[in-house]
Order: C-alpha cells, then structure tokens, then sequence
C-alpha cells in the first residue's frame, strides 16, 4: 500500500511539472519573425565584416532596466577586436545583441551597410559566427 501511494504521488508531482513547463512554454514572447518579406539583403552579405553599435540598448525583459545603454562604436571590416570586461560587464550581452537573441530596447546594430532589425533571424544567424571562449590551463612540469 505505502509503495503504490509513494510511486503515484510521484508520478502526480512529475505530471504537475509538465504542466507547469507548458504553461510556462506557452507564455514566452515569440521572437521576430525567421523570415522577413521585405528582405533585401545580398546572398553574399556581409561581405567585408564592418559593424555599427548606434546609441544601442537592449535588456533581458521588458520592464527591467537594460544591461546595454547608449553603445556606440565602429569596427572596420579588417579589425580584429577584443572585448574585455569583469563579470556583469555586458560582453556576453553584447554578442547576444548582434544575433538579436535579445532584442534592442533602442538604438541599432548595423553590419556591412545593413540593419540587423530589418531582417529575418534566419538570415542573421545563418550568416554570422560565434568563436566561443575557451580557457585552457596549462601546467608544465619539470623533471630534474
């Protein structure tokens, strides 16, 4: 008796969950668009790399202050750029940024000439690359 009431307790808690995760599913605000109609946009883009940060804001969620305020820069196509920061410093955000897998609050990104809003996120993400971080220790013994 004390078996049957544990094992459908448990599968009354797992099947509570699911629910929950559904409902929470089911609430999410749905991206922009995969695809935009309008796009015009070369199939050979972006072809030289420059990117644009104007007065650029995004955030994590509306109603929250954003973690990006008032960005701008420039790089050349050719420049080969580092961002360096302490944890909470917006390095991580800013990449998220520019795949606008959060979206701008204000402001805009523009890479080759071309608005990154204006497009469809499949055409962003499918031409853009992330070289992801990856730290290596290194320890080197020496043996008399």
């Amino acid at each position: 008796m004390m078996q049957w009431l544990v094992r459908n307790a448990s599968e009354l808690e797992t099947s509570i969950v699911a629910i929950e995760r559904i409902k929470e599913y089911h609430e999410i605000e749905e991206e922009a668009p995969w695809k935009c109609s309008n796009e015009n946009v070369a199939t050979n883009w972006p072809t030289e790399g420059s990117i644009s940060f104007h007065d650029f804001q995004a955030g994590y969620r509306k109603g929250l202050e954003p973690v990006l305020k008032g960005i701008t820069f420039h790089v050349k196509g050719s420049d080969k750029v580092g961002v360096v920061g302490r944890t909470g410093a917006g390095k991580s955000s800013l990449a998220l940024s520019l795949f606008r897998i959060i979206e701008s609050a204000g402001g805009k990104i523009v890479i080759d000439n071309v608005d990154v809003s204006k497009i469809g996120l499949h055409t962003l993400r499918g031409r853009l690359t992330v070289i992801p971080q990856v730290s290596i220790t290194l320890y080197i013994f020496s043996y008399p």
